[in-house]
């Protein structure tokens, strides 16, 4: 959102609940996913995140923001998480493709980056402490 403002995002995503399986395989009445805490709006979500950079530059865009909102706590990356995710992806790739086919990702954008970096972004560690304080940083 900050980096593109509200409008633009709610273009590739909706912002209301579910009330379905966080990986169903569904798009709300405006086609788009329903919002960014279910698998669908997640992916969505990373195919608009610096779109135009490498993967690596987008991860650690990603990572850099989340580092500052935990104040110095750690923030990690568990490589084992990533190689699992993208082992046992076949339900995300079937839901990537889903959104593909219905026209949700923003035009030009690459598939299989926009599922590596959710990979990635799912492989993200914190300690309980600094999720608390990446916690209190977005409430505030």
């Amino acid at each position: 959102v900050a980096e593109h403002g509200p409008a633009f995002v709610h273009n590739y995503l909706g912002k209301e609940p579910s009330g379905v399986g966080f990986n169903q395989i569904r798009l709300d009445k405006n086609g788009l996913p329903h919002n960014p805490m279910i698998n669908p709006g997640a992916i969505s979500c990373c195919s608009v995140i610096k779109k135009d950079e490498s993967l690596a530059d987008r991860f650690d865009f990603v990572t850099n923001e989340y580092k500052k909102m935990a104040g110095g706590e750690f923030v990690g990356f568990s490589n084992a998480t990533f190689l699992s995710e993208k082992s046992e992806a076949d339900r995300n790739y079937a839901i990537g493709y889903y959104l593909k086919e219905h026209g949700v990702f923003p035009d030009g954008c690459n598939l299989h980056e926009t599922l590596d970096l959710y990979f990635q972004l799912c492989s993200v560690e914190a300690t309980a402490n600094s999720a608390a304080v990446i916690s209190a940083t977005l409430a505030n």
